[in-house]
């Protein structure tokens, strides 16, 4: 089965097909004349369409030449500009793929405003104009998402700019840990060439330098000296 976009293409294509067979040689313009108790209806070179035994009521007639060829076209061309705007975008980011186009996105982060083209709107008003119904609907497909690409080649993530994180990383674990060499060092080089970048596992409290345990047993007399300005980092 089609989906919601190829059923209604479908229903137009047959309207259209009905229409120019009808038109004749003519543009498919039809017009009514009363005389009650019945209408006629004639084209647009003057031939009767509706005529003789069995005509029309006047309002009949009227309603028949409302809906004339020309008519039916015009609604036709209409409706194809509005199949033209809501449809499946073919270059939709995957996870798009069923997205309605015409729909558009919302957010700073495009979400689609129609998650599946089966939903949108217009399309849906679109369709019941020409007969849908909620059985028919349930019967159509829905266009599905596409498959998620295997990534290939590099990293997005250039090797410099991963290199400057992995530098970045480093230097705070060595600011956080006054012994960089009790801890067990999984960081890597942050770059392609390796693994990605793993983090710092401690397995036991850093036993503290002999200036951090100075500095812990002098800090309180070292405070009285005027002027004297504390370090943050006594190894530094």
């Amino acid at each position: 089965m089609p989906d919601l976009h190829g059923w209604i293409t479908q229903q137009v294509d047959e309207t259209q097909r009905i229409a120019e067979a009808a038109r004749g040689q003519g543009e498919g313009r039809w017009r009514h004349e009363s005389s009650y108790p019945n209408g006629y209806v004639y084209d647009d070179g003057d031939q009767p369409v509706v005529y003789d035994e069995g005509a029309p009521f006047p309002e009949e007639a009227a309603h028949i030449a409302f809906h004339d060829p020309a008519s039916v076209l015009r609604r036709c061309a209409v409706d194809r500009k509005i199949l033209a705007r809501h449809r499946l975008n073919p270059n939709a980011y995957w996870a798009d793929a069923a997205m309605c186009e015409g729909c558009g996105t919302t957010s700073d982060c495009d979400w689609p405003v129609t998650d599946n083209l089966n939903d949108c709107p217009e399309l849906l008003d679109l369709g019941y104009a020409h007969g849908l119904t909620d059985e028919i609907l349930a019967t159509l497909d829905r266009p599905e998402r596409g498959e998620r690409p295997e990534p290939t080649g590099r990293s997005l993530i250039d090797d410099s700019i991963a290199s400057m994180y992995g530098a970045l990383y480093r230097q705070v674990m060595e600011t956080t840990f006054a012994s960089i060499s009790a801890a067990e060092k999984a960081l890597m080089t942050g770059d392609a060439t390796g693994e990605p970048i793993g983090f710092l596992t401690v397995t036991e409290a850093p036993e503290p330098s002999p200036e951090v345990k100075a500095m812990k047993i002098l800090a309180p007399e070292l405070k009285k000296i005027p002027g004297y300005v504390p370090t943050t980092n006594p190894e530094a």
